[in-house]
């Protein structure tokens, strides 16, 4: 039985751990209304990150220091003296002479990384929390330990990521692509998308949203571009949809969920068990909301300005393959024929008055095709999932780079999630300790790999260098013997020539090896340049080669540059480590200063007095019933997302009120059976309010939005907030009314 299950009060907290709380007090004085204040703003921050413009002289006057100081540490003489030049110039010259790049608007960018620390140095300030909230914040306290749940995370985060760096993912996409129909054929397009919507299901279960998240964006960029898909809003949506509620059933899928069940108690194994089906039922009510309202609409049907929108998106995701059909037609046009080439060069020939008058009237022309193509696309329906899609011309096998890193990254993953669950079981163990040995094997896996790739790959280059250099050596000798062998026919027929002139045949013969000896002619011809000058006559000296005569000046000591070698070593290490230099790009490490910010601004709610207050309130509520308590912590989590502190803030918040005596003294008016069903079905609904959270409506909901936003843009497709807000609210209500009343069932029919 799960710890919490037989504890009805959270045990009396140690005295260092009490000296950073006060678990009894009930009011909010001066200090405590400045932390809420604090943690408000901070919320809003992260959900709407500033953006401040710092006045120009400030900017010009940073990035002249900054390029001074860096180029001055680690540049070299050339890069110095140029800005020691481009300075003195600036200060004798006015204003408008600086460089555009100087001039440019510089911006101070407080986001969801630094807007905690920001809050908890203000805090520290003001004497509102001291050394005792920081370090509780970080080593943590009541079960909840912020560096147990972080390094958990980021381990299993650099494992998954690893996996997919393999290629794993997307060659299991392009196997669920391909099962829709044949290769190159038509396919069913509600039958591919019903496919790839509980493959991002599934995947997200295994390894979590991130990775699904960052890989599957991509791989969704790529498909609705070839397949024609526009827009791709139902494609992507999806995508995000079932990763996210996927990420409740596992505990290493969300660190959301790590927080709860070790703050709880609650094995892992037991926690997948309560979960699996209240995410199941969630996945299918989301998905039929999305067939809803991603239907296929026709033009009448639909508001111009929705229209409008959605072509235009579609527009956008589709300039990547227009811009490679025009570059295909570039090189076909460089591979035409010469006689086509003769023709288009007369073209070029044209005055230029003329070439700027057709180049306008073919601009003209193409702006009117593209307003006729632009009014033919607003009388044309909106297909969001097309009845039948042709299948992308693809080998799967292709997309699996690193099959021994798959499969050595997927037994690493396979044997640390059975680890942890078994361990959870019997208790005793640091979940980081067997997350973090199991992320070093994968991280010294991928570096003795990318070593023995690198030192081959030195090897045939180096061993296709020294070809080529005896192939070049071989012409280069074979052109002096060509050039040797023509001089002495010409000299053999001079002389010949000469003996019937003069009877002296020999020492022309020899003049003339020497002259034709290409060494000798090079010297010979340095010597005729140095030899002319203002006078005719030259001495002796004068006629030996310029190098042999010029002094010597000896070469001016490089400066010491400290942090040259510094810079140029991530470059280097890049080149020989490519696997893990892309995995550790892309680890989600900004997650950790947001999260130890967002622990610690949590503990100093809690040592003014908040959390017991609202920990009072929510006990309130839940003793009126375990289903009570299911829809209302749901809900609450799900809005908190919103205001906390993406789904992190949220679960920090809902769990430590939880755990609170407060809490608890709500509950003891009612029988022992009753309390322990409502705090079993507060601890899942914080679970499944934290990870459909992410569909609340905003993206800083969860870190995952963020990377999908990220993502999204980078593959030129732009989802705006208020469409993004608009998608949500048609999924959260009947995704969480579906999970929620299975987890009533689970709670009131089973006992695990």
């Amino acid at each position: 039985m799960p710890r919490h299950h037989a504890e009805l009060a959270p045990p009396a907290p140690a005295p260092a751990e009490a000296a950073s709380s006060d678990t009894q007090r009930t009011s909010l004085d001066g200090h405590g209304i400045f932390a809420i204040i604090v943690f408000a703003a901070v919320s809003l921050v992260v959900i709407r990150p500033l953006r401040l413009r710092l006045p120009q002289r400030m900017a010009i006057a940073i990035r002249t220091s900054r390029r001074r100081i860096w180029i001055t540490l680690a540049g070299d003489d050339e890069s110095v003296a140029a800005v020691h030049q481009s300075d003195s110039t600036s200060i004798a010259g006015d204003d408008h002479d600086r460089d555009d790049d100087l001039r440019r608007p510089m911006y101070l960018t407080i986001d969801h990384v630094s807007a905690p620390l920001i809050g908890v140095l203000l805090l520290l300030a003001t004497t509102t929390i001291g050394g005792a909230q920081i370090r509780t914040g970080i080593v943590g306290e009541d079960g909840v330990e912020p560096y147990d749940v972080l390094l958990l995370f980021i381990s299993l985060a650099y494992i998954a990521i690893s996996l997919d760096a393999t290629g794993l993912l997307r060659y299991l996409a392009f196997l669920i692509c391909l099962k829709s129909g044949k290769r190159g054929q038509e396919g069913s397009g509600r039958k591919l998308y019903l496919l790839l919507y509980f493959f991002f299901w599934s995947a997200g279960v295994l390894v979590g949203n991130d990775p699904v998240i960052l890989s599957g964006t991509a791989f969704l960029v790529y498909l609705t571009r070839v397949a024609g898909i526009s827009p791709p809003d139902a494609w992507i949506w999806a995508e995000f949809v079932a990763a996210n509620i996927s990420s409740a059933v596992l505990v290493s899928s969300n660190p959301t969920n790590l927080v709860i069940a070790t703050g709880f108690g609650v094995e892992f194994i037991t926690y997948t068990a309560y979960m699996v089906l209240p995410a199941f039922a969630s996945a299918v009510a989301a998905l039929a909301c999305l067939l809803v309202f991603f239907r296929n609409r026709k033009v009448d049907k639909v508001a111009p300005g929705r229209v409008d929108s959605a072509q235009r998106r579609g527009r956008r995701a589709s300039e990547g393959t227009s811009g490679v059909a025009k570059t295909g037609n570039g090189m076909r046009q460089r591979a035409a024929p010469s006689s086509q080439a003769e023709s288009n060069s007369g073209d070029a020939q044209l005055p230029a008055g003329e070439a700027t008058d057709g180049a306008s009237q073919v601009t003209a022309q193409t702006s009117l095709d593209e307003h006729e193509d632009h009014q033919e696309r607003k009388r044309a329906p909106l297909i969001y999932i097309p009845h039948r899609i042709i299948q992308p011309d693809v080998d799967a096998r292709s997309a699996l780079v690193d099959l021994p890193g798959a499969i050595f990254g997927s037994i690493a993953m396979a044997a640390t999630l059975a680890t942890l669950v078994g361990t959870s079981v019997v208790g005793g163990v640091k979940v980081f300790e067997i997350a973090v040995p199991g992320a070093v094997l994968c991280l010294a896996r991928d570096g003795v790999a990318d070593y023995l790739r690198s030192r081959k790959e030195n090897k045939r280059q180096e061993k296709e260098s020294q070809e080529a250099g005896a192939r070049a050596e071989d012409r280069e000798t074979a052109a002096a013997a060509s050039a040797t062998a023509d001089g002495t026919s010409a000299d053999v027929a001079r002389a010949v020539s000469s003996e019937g002139q003069d009877g002296i045949g020999l020492a022309p013969l020899g003049v003339s090896k020497t002259a034709a000896d290409p060494v000798t002619a090079q010297v010979t011809a340095a010597t005729a340049a140095a030899a002319v000058g203002p006078s005719s006559e030259t001495s002796p000296e004068a006629a030996t080669p310029t190098s042999s005569t010029r002094p010597l000046t000896p070469a001016k000591p490089r400066a010491h540059r400290p942090l040259r070698p510094l810079l140029l070593l991530p470059g280097r290490l890049a080149q020989t480590f490519p696997t893990v230099s892309i995995v550790l790009s892309r680890l989600p490490l900004p997650l950790l200063p947001f999260a130890f910010g967002m622990f610690i601004l949590v503990q100093a709610l809690a040592h003014v007095g908040f959390i017991n207050i609202l920990a009072g309130g929510l006990g309130t509520v839940c003793a009126h019933g375990y289903v009570a308590t299911a829809f209302f912590i749901s809900s609450l989590g799900v809005v908190l997302c919103n205001i906390g502190g993406t789904n992190i803030g949220a679960t920090i918040l809902l769990t430590k009120s939880t755990l609170s005596p407060f809490f608890h003294a709500k509950l003891a008016h009612l029988a022992t059976a009753d309390q322990e069903r409502i705090l079993k079905m507060a601890t899942y609904s914080i679970a499944f309010g934290s990870n459909v959270g992410a569909l609340a409506g905003t993206f800083s909901s969860s870190l995952a939005g963020l990377l999908w936003l990220s993502g999204l843009r980078q593959g030129g497709i732009t989802v705006r907030a208020r469409q993004f807000a608009l998608w949500c609210a048609v999924v959260v209500g009947p995704a969480t009314v579906a999970g929620v009343a299975v987890l009533i069932a689970e709670v009131r029919y089973f006992h695990l």
